[in-house]
């Protein structure tokens, strides 16, 4: 039954994207060939994983998310302030390295994306210890709150599903 789980999911969701982005009308053959196509697919990139993420808590996966969508808003709005000059707006550019706790590679490289999602800051760094990770700040008024700031909002949470 396991088997059937981890590559059921994707073969469906490839399938509705290749139906979305096709410019053909609805038709069985487009049907078929979508479901083929995305089984053939998602079975031949099995291997490339060496396993798969088994994430937990769905209600804390919801919570991020919005968390997530929220800092990226915000922190878009500030970043369009600092690039359009809005009344003399000083910010000071700046990296930081902030400790991390979160081992699972899943989990790690949701981070990741998450810290480049937001304008202004950036994945800079990574170290093979993987006990810190370096971030380039677009204004860094003091480097201890970005490091709360990301352990408390987006690594807590993440620790919780993966881990």
């Amino acid at each position: 039954m396991k088997s059937w789980f981890s590559w059921v999911p994707m073969t469906l969701f490839l399938a509705v994207i290749w139906m979305l982005l096709a410019h053909t009308p609805l038709s069985t053959a487009t049907l078929v060939f979508a479901f083929v196509a995305s089984l053939i697919i998602v079975l031949m990139s099995r291997r490339l994983r060496p396993f798969l993420a088994r994430p937990k808590r769905i209600w804390v996966i919801l919570k991020l998310t919005c968390v997530v969508l929220a800092d990226t808003f915000h922190s878009n709005v500030a970043a369009i302030k600092i690039v359009l000059g809005y009344p003399k707006i000083k910010y000071t550019p700046g990296f930081v390295s902030i400790p991390l706790t979160l081992r699972d590679p899943h989990g790690l490289a949701i981070l990741a994306a998450i810290i480049n999602y937001a304008p202004g800051t950036l994945w800079a760094g990574f170290p093979e210890s993987g006990d810190y990770v370096q971030l380039h700040i677009l204004d860094l008024p003091q480097e201890s709150d970005w490091a709360a700031f990301i352990i408390e909002r987006y690594e807590k949470p993440l620790k919780e599903i993966f881990e």
